[in-house]
């Protein structure tokens, strides 16, 4: 049933209490020294309820202080590896940042960055362990490791999305950060022949040992795509693509922060080349439907590799998929063969269906992921990545430190369905919104300076209220999912609320 309309985001110690007594973990949590600065989520949906406060726990139990060598650290590897990989990395880094760990990704990142080399052919340690070591079971010396090539690419994706949430110019300034980037696209993708122009030519065993029979990796060392199995040798997968795109244009908008409008454009034009090789090439126009991994004998698999996984997701998680006829038939091919998938890769899912039009679905996957019937549910990943569809996905929270601002966009599917969400650390401020089915919003200024909100509200909307006043809105057609906004400024522990109708 929804709450009174009176219910505001300041009855932080009840909705606590709720968080706790609703949770799912039946271990023991010690008690926060503030607990309301802790981040909280409740919903009419009492078993997605469960859901993020079993994500939420086990996430934080998986974080480390900096009582190691590493420093701050979360694990992000397989269970009991005490260690973190570029990719787990890259794909739970925004859910760690919700959760309060920004510093963890901070020195995760920068780790990354300073062990790039040219030794290891501009590759950084795939895997660091809480010694600051690589770790032993993906490394033996500088000629002999695993690497999965999209890494660097995922890396430096990841660091402006970072930005864009935190506003820490570290990401755009550091030197060890700006080398990284700049030696992964160029010095990097020009030694491994991943661009368009040579990736269909290259050597497969570049940059392998001397003799690879011999060695503990072979041609491991460099694998180009996430995917590590399939039907034969992998020559190239279409997540090496789609994560080159997204790198490029990461750094041409880092640059443009920088001032560097020139060479913003050149990198600019780099993304938009393999835009079009990726269109071109992994797209097939017979079959109608895209190709995801290319082998050694020039044949393609397409959307299922082998009996357990599928890689073409990659196009959504690095935005290189506009085309809505083509969104739609892979959202299709992903709903049809979830529950085939191993966990890494469901993990990148929800998200994918809050945003196109698929919340109840994306609720039901969210339960599943974490349900004691899930059971790989302790892989770190899960955990964060829950965090982070509740958070962008539900709640469509998005942070803009470019503008100070913060978007929410309810993704609620019924009337009297209603989310909420409290202490959301982004930019320098906590915030907390609540949405009351897809008519009605409230945002709070919890901490923090002033900052600006953008309300989305789905359909269209020429006028919407603010607190009760009318005011014109911007219609936004937005393919199949138009929605209509309006921008306000919050004040520190400003409530402010936006509806279709005249409602308090």
């Amino acid at each position: 049933m929804q709450t009174s309309p009176t219910t505001t985001l300041k009855n932080f110690p009840i909705l606590l209490l709720c968080a706790i007594l609703g949770s799912c973990n039946g271990t023991s949590q010690k008690s926060p020294e503030k607990p309301t600065r802790e981040l909280i989520f409740v919903s009419s949906d009492k078993e997605l309820n469960k859901a993020f406060n079993w994500a939420k726990n086990k996430a934080l139990s998986y974080a480390h202080d900096n009582n190691d060598p590493v420093g701050y650290w979360y694990e992000a590897a397989l269970p009991d590896r005490e260690a973190f990989c570029m990719r787990d990395v890259s794909h739970q880094a925004i859910g760690a940042e919700i959760l309060g760990l920004g510093k963890h990704n901070f020195n995760m990142f920068l780790k990354f960055a300073q062990n790039i080399s040219k030794e290891k052919d501009y590759c950084s340690y795939w895997e660091i362990n809480r010694y600051n070591k690589p770790a032993p079971v993906d490394y033996e010396n500088d000629q002999d490791f695993w690497y999965n090539l999209p890494a660097n690419f995922d890396i430096t994706y990841t660091a402006n999305r970072l930005y864009k949430w935190t506003g820490n110019k570290e990401y755009l300034e550091n030197p060890d950060l700006i080398n990284f980037y700049e030696l992964s696209l160029n010095e990097y993708l020009d030694h491994w022949d991943i661009g368009n122009r040579e990736t269909l030519e290259r050597n497969r065993y570049l940059h392998t040992p001397d003799n690879p029979e011999n060695s503990k990796f072979g041609n491991k060392r460099g694998i180009p795509s996430y995917n590590e199995g399939g039907r034969g040798e992998t020559m190239l997968g279409i997540d090496m693509t789609a994560s080159i795109i997204a790198a490029y244009k990461a750094y041409a908008e880092m640059l443009k922060l920088r001032g560097d409008l020139s060479l913003s454009s050149e990198y600019l034009e780099k993304a938009n080349q393999e835009q079009e090789f990726l269109d071109q090439f992994w797209y097939d126009n017979e079959k109608q439907e895209y190709r995801s991994i290319l082998y050694d004998d020039g044949s393609f698999d397409y959307f299922m590799v082998g009996k357990d996984q599928a890689f073409l997701h990659y196009l959504f998680y690095f935005d290189t998929i506009k085309d809505n006829s083509k969104i739609l038939n892979l959202v299709g091919k992903y709903e049809a063969n979830f529950n085939k998938l191993i966990v890494e890769l469901k993990s990148y899912l929800p998200i994918m269906f809050y945003e196109n039009g698929k919340s109840e679905l994306a609720n039901k996957m969210i339960i599943n992921l974490c349900s004691v019937q899930n059971p790989r549910r302790a892989y770190p990943e899960n955990s964060y990545t829950v965090i982070e569809h509740l958070t962008r996905g539900l709640m469509g929270i998005e942070a803009d430190a470019a503008n100070n601002g913060f978007v929410s966009f309810s993704r609620l599917e019924k009337d009297l369905e209603w989310a909420e969400m409290a202490n959301v650390p982004l930019l320098s401020n906590k915030i907390g919104v609540k949405h009351f089915g897809k008519t009605k919003t409230i945002a709070h200024n919890i901490n923090g300076e002033n900052i600006k909100w953008t309300a989305k509200i789905p359909g269209t909307h020429e006028f919407l209220f603010v607190n009760g006043e009318k005011r014109a809105s911007t219609q936004v057609a937005n393919g199949m999912l138009p929605y209509s906004y309006i921008t306000i400024d919050l004040e520190k522990n400003d409530t402010a609320t936006v509806s279709t109708t005249p409602q308090s």
